[in-house]
C-alpha cells in the first residue's frame, strides 16, 4: 500500500526534519505572491500597516538605501516610507492597500495623499524629489488613463518625479534576489515550505512502502510489544532522492501502558548515504533523550524500535494546551496579567533550552505549537527536542519564527545553534505580546504598542532578534533572568 495524505494538514516545519503537506499540493520553486496575505495575517484593520511595513523593507532592499517608516503623530506629513533627509531632498513611497479595486474613492485618496505631501514640504522646508504610489492591484483602462493624465499634470506643476508601483511592479521587485528575505517573511508564511529543491511527490504518485504499516490518522500501529493509536493525520517529508521518508504523529500508546506520545520515524527505501545519515540522526536524538531521562522538563523517551527498514521513537507528550491555545498570538492586545504570565512562562522555558545548550545541542524549531502548557499549573514544557542532534539544513525552522541563519547554511554563514533558540524564543514573546511577528531588518519596540512595557527587556528582545547571531545574547539563561525581572516589574507597576 502507498502512504496516503488525507484531510487538511497545517503546513509547517516540525520536529526532527519532518514536514506535512496540504491537501492541494504545491508547485516547484518560489510561490506566487498573494497580497491578500496581509489581510490574512492582520485582518482588515491591520492589513494596511502590515503592507506598509513590508514596503519599508522592500524599498531598503531594492534601492540599497536606508528607508524609514513615518508614523502618524497624528499627521505623517504625507509620508509613509521615506528615503532621504527631511532637511533636504527626499523620496516618498505612499502605501495604499487597495486590494478590492481602484475606483473614484481610491483616486480621491491618492490626490489627498499627494497634496498633503506637497503642503508639508512647503511648510517644513524639505523638497520632494520622487513620489511613488504603491498599490497591490492593477488598474482598468479608464483608471489608467486618469493616472497618466493626473501624473503628467502634477509632475509639471511640482517638478517631482511620480511613479506607480502596482501589483506587477511590486511582484517584480519582490522577485529580485536582494528582496528574497522580505518575500519569504511576508508571503511564504501561509504556504508549505520545502527544504530542498526537488518537487514534492504528487498525491497520485506511488511511494514504496517501508515495511511498517502505513501511517493514517485513527489507525493502530504495532512495534514489538507497543501498540499506538494515531491521532489525526501524520506529517511526512520525503528526501530529495526519495530514498527515505520522515514521519511524525501524535498518538496514544494503548499497550502495554497507556500514555500520550509523540512518534517519529525514519523509514528507508534505499540504503543511500542520506538515508543512513537520517537514521543515525534520529538514533542520536533517542540517545540524547535517554541520557537526559526527562530532567529539566525535557521529554522522556519511552521506546525505540528498529528494523532493517526503519527506526521509530516514542517520547512522552505533556498533556495540556499549546502556547498558541493558551496565549496566542492573536489580534487583540494582551492585558497586564496575561503579559506577565507570558513572560513568566518564557522564562521557565529557558531552563530546558539551557540544558540542551549545555549538552551541545539546540532545538531550532521553537514556535507557539512546539510548547505545551502542561498540567493544572500550566507549566511550560517542550513538546519535543526539535532538531537537537540533527545537522542544520537550509530553510529549517517554523514559519514566522525562522532565524536568519536558518534560511541559508554555508561556510560564511554562522551555523544554527543555541543563538537560534535565543532568536526564536524572543520572536515568540514579541509576537505574542504585540500581535505582530518580528520583521526582517528590525521591529518597532514593544513599548511602541504597549505602554509601560519594561524598557530593559524591550532592549534585550531587540538584541535577541538581531539578524546577526553574533550580536545576540550569548546565553539563553540571561534572557530568562531578564524575562523574570520584567515579569516582576509588570506585577509591581502594571501597564498604564
Amino acid at each position: 500500500m502507498n502512504p496516503r495524505w488525507r484531510g487538511r494538514v497545517e503546513a509547517r516545519v516540525s520536529g526532527a526534519g519532518v514536514w506535512c503537506v496540504t491537501g492541494g499540493g504545491f508547485g516547484v520553486g518560489e510561490h506566487p505572491i498573494d497580497f491578500l496575505a496581509h489581510h490574512q495575517r492582520r485582518g482588515e484593520a491591520g492589513a494596511p500597516e502590515d503592507f506598509e511595513q513590508m514596503l519599508g523593507l522592500l524599498v531598503s532592499a531594492v534601492t540599497g538605501q536606508e528607508a524609514t517608516l513615518v508614523r502618524a503623530n497624528p499627521g505623517d506629513w504625507g509620508i509613509d516610507v521615506l528615503v532621504g533627509d527631511l532637511n533636504g531632498g527626499i523620496s516618498i513611497w505612499q502605501c495604499k492597500y487597495f486590494v478590492k479595486g481602484f475606483g473614484e474613492s481610491q483616486k480621491k485618496q491618492v490626490r489627498e495623499s499627494f497634496d498633503s505631501a506637497m503642503r508639508s514640504a512647503g511648510k517644513e522646508g524639505h523638497t520632494v524629489e520622487r513620489w511613488v504610489l504603491c498599490v497591490p492591484c492593477g488598474m482598468d483602462a479608464p483608471t489608467l488613463k486618469w493616472w497618466h493624465g493626473w501624473r503628467s499634470r502634477q509632475q509639471a506643476a511640482h517638478r517631482v518625479t511620480i511613479e506607480l508601483w502596482d501589483e506587477n511592479v511590486l511582484r517584480r521587485h519582490l522577485g529580485r534576489p536582494e528582496a528574497a528575505v522580505v518575500r519569504r517573511a511576508y508571503y511564504d508564511l501561509y504556504r508549505p515550505v520545502e527544504l530542498d529543491d526537488s518537487p514534492p511527490v504528487p498525491l497520485a504518485t506511488p511511494v514504496p512502502s517501508a515495511g511498517d504499516a502505513d501511517w493514517r490518522g485513527g489507525e493502530e500501529l504495532r512495534f514489538g510489544g507497543d501498540c499506538f493509536l494515531l491521532h489525526d493525520e501524520p506529517t511526512q517529508k520525503f528526501s530529495p532522492d526519495r530514498s527515505w521518508v520522515g514521519r511524525e504523529a501524535v498518538a496514544d500508546r494503548i499497550e502495554p501502558v497507556s500514555a500520550r506520545v509523540r512518534l517519529r520515524q525514519i523509514a528507508i527505501f534505499r540504503g543511500t548515504s542520506g538515508a543512513r545519515a537520517a537514521r543515525e540522526a534520529l538514533r542520536a536524538q533517542a540517545e540524547l533523550l535517554t541520557t537526559m531521562s526527562g530532567a529539566h522538563r525535557l521529554p522522556r523517551l519511552l521506546a525505540v524500535h528498529e528494523s532493517p527498514q526503519a527506526i521509530t521513537t516514542a517520547s512522552e507528550l505533556p498533556a495540556g494546551p499549546t502556547w498558541r491555545e493558551a496565549f496566542g498570538p492573536g489580534a487583540v492586545p494582551l492585558d497586564r496579567l496575561t503579559v506577565a504570565a507570558v513572560l513568566a512562562a518564557a522564562a521557565r522555558l529557558c531552563e530546558p533550552l539551557a540544558e540542551l545548550h549545555r549538552r551541545g545541542h539546540s532545538h531550532r524549531v521553537l514556535g507557539p505549537d512546539a510548547i505545551v502548557m502542561a498540567g493544572r499549573s500550566y507549566e511550560p514544557a517542550l513538546r519535543d527536542i526539535g532538531l537537537a542532534a540533527w545537522p542544520p539544513l537550509p530553510g529549517e525552522g517554523p514559519d514566522g519564527y525562522r532565524a536568519p541563519e536558518q534560511v541559508r547554511v554555508g561556510p560564511h554563514v554562522p551555523a544554527p545553534g543555541s543563538h537560534t533558540d535565543v532568536y526564536q524564543l524572543a520572536a515568540i514573546v514579541y509576537h505574542t505580546v504585540t500581535g505582530y511577528p518580528p520583521a526582517p531588518g528590525g521591529s518597532p519596540p514593544v513599548r511602541a504598542t504597549m505602554r509601560g512595557f519594561p524598557s530593559s527587556l524591550d532592549d534585550l528582545l531587540a538584541r535577541a532578534l538581531d539578524p546577526d547571531p553574533r550580536r545576540r545574547p550569548e546565553r539563553i539563561r540571561g534572557l530568562g533572568t531578564a524575562l523574570s525581572r520584567a515579569r516582576q516589574e509588570l506585577s509591581q507597576g502594571g501597564l498604564a
